[in-house]
């Protein structure tokens, strides 16, 4: 299953290289100075949201399982630990925390792409620094 969800993203990416490859290719004859930063032409973004798209289609439900099921273990880790939330909490927070759709900014490496989200720590300061006068 992991490796035909790899090889279909792969294989979308591909095209979608190919594909902005050919738009480049086709605009190659109006030239532009190197030095002033271009938009991006309609085709590169097609690409990239294409990408994103078609990404979030198999990235997507997996995350949501992943955050389902961490939903289902921090219940258990509750109830199994007597009542306390922090073992909940440390449970839940990085299942449900990150990313859940792939965007062009992701693809394009411009921002990290989440799928377990960073730990919500309940103290506001370390407690060296809360001891100091």
């Amino acid at each position: 299953m992991k490796t035909i969800i790899l090889k279909s993203l792969a294989i979308v990416l591909l095209s979608s290289h190919l594909l902005l490859s050919s738009l480049e290719a086709a605009d190659s004859g109006q030239a532009e100075p190197p030095s002033q930063p271009t938009e991006p032409s309609i085709g590169e973004e097609f690409g990239w949201g294409l990408g994103a798209a078609v990404a979030s289609l198999f990235y997507a439900p997996a995350k949501v399982t992943y955050a389902g099921l961490g939903l289902i273990t921090s219940g258990l880790g509750f109830v199994l630990s007597g009542g306390n939330s922090e073992v909940a909490a440390s449970i839940m927070d990085p299942a449900v925390r990150g990313n859940y759709v792939v965007t062009p900014r992701h693809l394009k490496g411009e921002e990290p792409l989440i799928f377990v989200g960073p730990i919500h720590t309940t103290e506001s300061q370390p407690p060296e620094q809360a001891r100091k006068p």
